[in-house]
């Protein structure tokens, strides 16, 4: 177990090419976000799932964040300043393969730092990533001043860096930062 952290599934987004809500979207027998659920409750004590509105297909926390805009940036915001832990990890609804051996290897890496990302396909990864609560008060300038890319705060913040040749020591195919984001990637991934 990873303690002194709430994992937040991020499931506010609008969804514009899947085409409906990705949370209940039913993916290998099961709906992306009890994929999700399944995937963090052997790693953390507390799971939690920031959302638009109210959903009730879930017995977790649920943190509303009704912001007009749907940057990830402000449901991470949000989630800071609902737990009461001084860490979160983040992860998109729609990333049912999360590496358990990342995770705890990732959370090794925390002391002294902001933030723990792993650098793979050319930047770092902005979800799948552990964000202490010292962000919050860069990403509240971040949002006032409407710049909301979680990839520019990464760099702004003292992130831990894993590389994309460490990350495969854990997840060889580096599967965590896979999003099923269209209908063509849930047919893609639904035959692995």
């Amino acid at each position: 177990m990873i303690h002194d952290c709430t994992a937040v599934i991020l499931a506010g987004g609008e969804s514009k090419r899947m085409g409906q809500d990705k949370a209940s979207i039913l993916f290998q027998g099961q709906t992306l976000l009890q994929h999700s659920i399944k995937q963090l409750r052997p790693c953390f004590e507390n799971v939690s799932v920031s959302v638009r509105k109210q959903r009730s297909d879930t017995d977790l926390r649920q943190i509303l964040d009704n912001s007009e805009n749907r940057a990830p940036m402000l449901g991470i915001a949000a989630a800071l300043q609902a737990v009461h832990t001084d860490w979160i990890f983040v992860v998109g609804v729609d990333m049912p393969f999360v590496a358990h051996k990342l995770l705890k290897n990732m959370a090794s890496k925390r002391e002294n730092h902001d933030a723990v990302a792993v650098y793979s396909g050319g930047f770092m990864q902005p979800l799948c990533c552990f964000y202490r609560q010292t962000c919050w008060s860069k990403m509240q300038q971040s949002i006032q001043a409407e710049r909301r890319s979680l990839k520019h705060l990464l760099k702004a913040l003292n992130t831990h860096i894993i590389s994309e040749h460490e990350a495969r020591l854990y997840d060889p195919k580096l599967q965590s930062f896979v999003s099923l984001n269209t209908p063509t990637d849930l047919k893609t991934w639904s035959k692995t």
